[in-house]
């Protein structure tokens, strides 16, 4: 199974990650880092540092979006990120491991 091979597997089965990869994929739309860090129950710092090494083996894609600071005139840089092709089809086949292994 190549996930394992390349060593993907090991990256994807940190509890964090997983947890971060699982929000991503289920989510409708992107979401921000914020957002996944509130929906993981994690500090945006650590969601951000996951989310760097997921991005760096191509299984999430960010973009950033100015949006608006309260009580500021100027926008702020947040990060946006939603799942890669290559993040579905990892958690195929670990479900597919998972299914073979019982």
């Amino acid at each position: 199974m190549k996930i394992v091979d390349d060593g993907t597997a090991k990256l994807v089965m940190h509890p964090v990650r997983f947890k971060i990869l699982q929000c991503i994929s289920e989510a409708p739309e992107p979401l921000f880092v914020e957002q996944i860090a509130k929906a993981v129950g994690e500090h945006p710092r650590l969601v951000s540092h996951h989310l760097n090494i997921l991005k760096e083996i191509g299984l999430v894609d960010c973009k950033y979006r100015i949006a608006e600071a309260k009580g500021s005139t100027r926008g702020v840089a947040v990060r946006l990120c939603f799942p890669t092709p290559k993040l579905n089809q990892v958690l195929r086949d670990i479900a597919k491991a998972v299914t073979e292994l019982k």
